[in-house]
């Protein structure tokens, strides 16, 4: 209660009888002074809550702290074998990490050195982000070298990406000594014949040609015992001594059924997917170095990963592109189909596809056009469609525990298969392959892995793997075509591509927005980034351009 003593009110309460003074003051009543004192301390309140969100926001993804981790192996290795199924880019980098973990590690592979047609996005063209080359590099030490060797270019990650022509600021300033993050400029079968290089560097790493074909359990079903494997001359082996499993099988998701067919009781609802309904070629050009030289390309864009990539912000007008220079004098173009309706197949086709563009903020730069005429006059180009179905995420962290054998695990699009036009897939990867080592780094005493090894895993893994399948589905039923998943209409999602518009806006706009979102589509950021104060605030505000 408030009494007045000698000129001064002083407010009492609590069994303690606290006691606050304050000096009379004609113009205040005791009340209104309550109100002012529970104000400020309200606005103090607010202040330190906005202070803690914002830090928390800022917070680096846990996946980057644990990338200290990759390529340390641990004091007295695991017994038994590793059976990594696949041996696309997920299985090297998988079997990789094992071996620094497991007595011995055996990929099954038909091919592992040239997959050719086993992989959708061979020849199509590939971006890998900075989280991809950052944890490749702390895999092998020779990495940035064996890359060199085959062609390859390490560069800044400045992506030249533009978005209805409007260009999206790569965060320089954030890195005042010119030291960026690297991505890499190399086309898909030489990244992959390197990177099988640089396996075989592992001497407790071996290769069986082959494919498996089923999952033996034990007897109580807590562990995969055996690996039936189907070889290259079409006879069966039995692996036995399974320590750990790790389905690398890519879009086949072939571990959910191999599971399922040894008795696990795996509910299909798990099984989230939806179709983009979605093509995309690329047209491939093998030019001389003389032709290379003569190409209109700016000198800032020949030092750049991509000299040039256009997103739309309507995709009922135009379509997506992007132009890169590879390995071997090949130059690579991208297109999408999107609200177009159909894809150039033929090198006369190419630039009245692209004159069909509409619905931009800004034109495509001259030198692009002019590029692929002088493309299309001198070159016979290379045609690779692709035809984009169902993307799947398999929800292995909503199963009950126990419920998978311990010994389990799924890395890359055997896990989550997103749409390979947001060029996230090696990143994927390369996250699920850090969760995995991060994992097995806090068993440093154990003998074999522990009863909840898998449900650990997976539910690790269940943020950053919820907020891919979350960003790119969302964005995905923007577009023209895209059959949503079961239960979800093109509606879905609306408040998100919104503020994502909001966002590119303000990304223009202002250092911070386009620092954020730079690092967060590199992974380097986890998303709640974007929901720091100062970046929301300046999002919101932020008129949208398109």
């Amino acid at each position: 209660m408030w009494t007045r003593r000698l000129g001064i009110w002083e407010f009492t309460t609590g069994p303690r009888n606290i006691r606050v003074c304050k000096r009379d003051n004609p113009t205040m009543a005791p009340g209104v002074e309550t109100l002012t004192l529970a104000a400020c301390a309200g606005g103090v309140v607010l202040a330190g809550a906005g202070f803690l969100w914002q830090k928390a926001c800022k917070k680096p993804p846990i996946w980057v702290s644990q990338l200290d981790q990759l390529g340390q192996p641990r004091d007295k290795l695991l017994p038994g074998t590793v059976v990594v199924c696949g041996g696309s880019v997920a299985g090297i980098v998988a079997a990789r990490i094992c071996a620094d973990h497991f007595e011995n590690v055996l990929v099954v592979d038909p091919d592992i050195e040239n997959p050719g047609n086993r992989i959708l996005q061979w020849n199509a063209a590939h971006l890998y982000l900075c989280l991809f080359v950052t944890g490749a590099r702390r895999l092998w030490k020779t990495f940035d070298d064996v890359v060199k060797n085959v062609g390859g270019r390490i560069l800044p990650a400045d992506l030249q990406i533009h978005y209805s022509g409007v260009e999206l600021p790569t965060p320089h300033k954030d890195y005042a000594a010119g030291d960026l993050p690297d991505t890499l400029l190399l086309r898909r079968p030489s990244l992959q014949k390197a990177l099988y290089s640089l396996l075989r560097g592992s001497p407790n790493v071996s290769v069986l040609p082959g494919t498996v074909r089923s999952f033996q359990p034990s007897s109580d079903r807590s562990v995969v015992e055996s690996v039936t494997v189907r070889k290259s001359d079409g006879s069966k082996e039995n692996l036995n001594d399974v320590a750990l499993v790790v389905d690398c099988t890519g879009r086949l998701q072939g571990g959910f059924k191999w599971l399922k067919s040894a008795g696990y009781n795996i509910d299909d609802k798990i099984k989230c997917s939806y179709d983009p309904n979605l093509r995309y070629m690329t047209c491939a050009f093998s030019v001389s170095p003389e032709l290379e030289a003569r190409l209109p390309i700016p000198a800032a864009q020949r030092s750049t990963p991509i000299a040039y990539v256009y997103v739309p912000h309507d995709d009922t007008q135009s379509c997506f592109l992007g132009l890169s220079m590879n390995d071997g004098n090949v130059i690579q173009i991208l297109f999408g189909d999107t609200g177009m309706g159909y894809l150039p197949q033929a090198s006369n086709e190419l630039l009245p596809f692209i004159e069909r563009f509409r619905g931009q903020k800004k034109p495509l730069p001259p030198w692009l056009t002019d590029t692929v005429q002088m493309l299309v006059d001198e070159v016979e180009p290379e045609f690779y469609p692709i035809n984009l179905n169902m993307l799947t995420f398999m929800q292995y962290h909503l199963l009950r525990p126990r419920t998978l054998p311990s010994n389990f695990v799924a890395i890359g699009d055997a896990f989550l298969f997103l749409n390979p036009v947001h060029g996230q897939g090696f990143a994927k990867a390369m996250l699920n392959g850090i969760t995995l080592n991060a994992l097995l780094h806090s068993l440093p005493h154990s003998s074999q892995l522990p009863a909840n090894f898998s449900t650990q895993y997976f539910n690790d893994s269940a943020d950053p793997m919820n907020a891919l399948w979350d960003a790119t589905r969302l964005h995905d039923y923007g577009s023209t075509n895209c059959v949503p998943m079961p239960g979800e209409t093109k509606e879905t999602g609306w408040v998100s591509r919104w503020l994502g518009e909001k966002l590119i806006s303000s990304s223009t706009r202002d250092d911070e927005v386009a620092s954020a979102l730079w690092h967060v589509r590199q992974m380097l950021a986890s998303e709640k980034t974007l929901l720091a104060p100062t970046i929301l605030w300046k999002v919101l505000l932020t008129p949208s351009m398109f």
